[in-house]
């Protein structure tokens, strides 16, 4: 008889053996998963380029077109350091604030967004030409935004997707240069 009952709670203990085997195997899995898409996600945002790695790189492409590569005017440096300076800030153009109404299709009450929009010009010229276009800017701005649903821009990837919208369709209309960026300095989405 002790035979019989030294059986069963050695294949029970076989049991509870296993089945922590298990939920350990379990564990270890879904920490390996958590880990790796943390992974992911930090190399996401480090490949992601900053205002700061646009306004250089495009700084370094116009000093290279107007000829201030190495070896020019070295007498002058500290203008050089000011030029550069102001090339990789740009011009600053403060949009007055947009209420646009968001595309709610099957929907009974409306949704809305508030932002406020600045854009980053590399030259006075691009500036001047920007607020003479002030109201095909302001148009093209509207309509861009007309079209999002509220989900669309609740994600850091659709807001951002939503400012190269902005940048590419006021580039598209403008003559004498390009913007350079697109801030959101306010926004608040009803929803």
């Amino acid at each position: 008889m002790k035979s019989v009952d030294q059986s069963l709670l050695d294949n029970r203990g076989q049991a509870g053996g296993n089945l922590v085997m298990i939920l350990s195997a379990v564990n270890i899995i879904i920490t390996l998963a958590m880990v790796s898409v943390l992974f992911i996600s930090f190399q996401r945002d480090r490949s992601r380029q900053t205002a700061e790695d646009i306004a250089l790189r495009a700084s370094d492409a116009e000093g290279k077109e107007k000829g201030h590569g190495e070896g020019h005017g070295e007498g002058h440096e500290g203008e050089k350091k000011e030029e550069k300076k102001n090339n990789e800030l740009g011009k600053m153009i403060n949009l007055d604030q947009f209420t646009v109404n968001l595309s709610t299709p099957g929907s009974i009450s409306p949704k809305f967004i508030r932002i406020s929009i600045s854009l980053e010009v590399p030259t006075e010229d691009v500036e001047s030409e920007v607020n003479f276009k002030v109201p095909q800017v302001r148009n093209t701005i509207i309509d861009l935004i007309n079209s999002k649903r509220p989900a669309d821009l609740a994600a850091v990837e659709g807001r951002e997707y939503l400012k190269e919208e902005i940048k590419t369709s006021i580039n598209n209309f403008l003559v004498s240069g390009k913007v350079k960026s697109v801030f959101f300095t306010g926004f608040a989405l009803t929803g």
